[in-house]
């Protein structure tokens, strides 16, 4: 059996799935599998990735659903994963040579019981912008790399599969997308990631993806990221990141006409103390496209 699952969400994007493939088919180390879950396309892409199977280049394994949104197709690849690790690498995104190589080594050389991953360097394509953090930080939870070992930068997540197969993205009527962090939050609470300070993965947002229209997103699947936000309500432990996110649940709530936001609050008093800031920010961030 492979050693690792490279998982890929993907929804109309055989234009730049194949520039992953082209990566995938040179790394250093093929003790992978690559999952694919097409979330509903209607290009080429069932007809490109049943040619490179047929290849036998890399194993691949394929599986098309109907539209359901990137957290309902994770929830997929999860399910299907039998490997005893598993990465989400995006159908715009690549890897370097030695991503899988690495991943391996180091996790066989540092893997301990409070481990429940890897973190690992994204870079961007075509531009640097290096990812960094503490020097002294070779283990930390998602959450505190962020808030307490000063990471900069985006991140590759390697995750033990029997972890994260414990849990699973919920799904709302009418909505396709949960933020990712809902699901590395419920697993910070478990373990710490160990921290592999190389570029492993590269990214290239692209004006159609996931992180150039977050207010839009946030605005058409309301009721996903009001799961988030309060989840991680309920996780702080700070006064301050509590007052922050519940002045985020608030202009939410204000922007999808949620009524009932300050009696379902996880901090009913705060919400109502920081309606004004909650509100300032709905203008700032809603308003124009509400």
């Amino acid at each position: 059996m492979r050693k690792i699952t490279i998982f890929t969400p993907t929804f109309n994007r055989a234009s730049t799935l194949s520039r992953l493939y082209d990566s995938l088919k040179i790394q250093t180390s093929q003790d992978f599998l690559w999952l694919i879950v097409d979330d509903g396309s209607t290009d080429d892409t069932e007809t490109m990735v049943k040619e490179w199977m047929n290849d036998g280049i890399i194993e691949v394994s394929y599986t098309k659903q109907a539209n359901q949104g990137k957290s309902q197709a994770h929830n997929e690849g999860v399910r299907r994963t039998m490997t005893e690790l598993f990465t989400c690498v995006d159908s715009d995104d690549f890897l370097a040579a030695t991503a899988v190589e690495r991943i391996l080594e180091y996790w066989e050389e540092h893997r301990n019981e409070d481990a429940v991953g890897i973190l690992a360097y994204r870079d961007f394509y075509r531009s640097r912008s290096l990812t960094t953090i503490d020097s002294n930080c070779t283990k930390s939870t998602l959450f505190e790399a962020y808030t307490k070992h000063h990471l900069r930068g985006d991140t590759m997540l390697v995750y033990k599969s029997d972890i994260i197969k414990k849990y699973s993205f919920p799904s709302f009527p009418n909505e396709k997308f949960v933020p990712e962090a809902y699901l590395y939050d419920i697993i910070d609470q478990l373990g710490s990631l160990l921290i592999l300070k190389e570029a492993l993965y590269y990214c290239e947002y692209l004006e159609d993806g996931y992180s150039q229209n977050m207010s839009n997103l946030l605005l058409q699947n309301p009721k996903g990221y009001i799961a988030y936000i309060k989840q991680r309500l309920k996780f702080a432990k700070k006064f301050k990141q509590k007052a922050l996110d519940t002045i985020r649940y608030t202009s939410i709530c204000i922007a999808s006409k949620e009524n009932a936001y300050i009696r379902n609050a996880v901090y009913p008093v705060l919400t109502i103390l920081t309606f004004p800031f909650g509100f300032l920010f709905f203008l700032k961030r809603y308003k124009r496209i509400n």
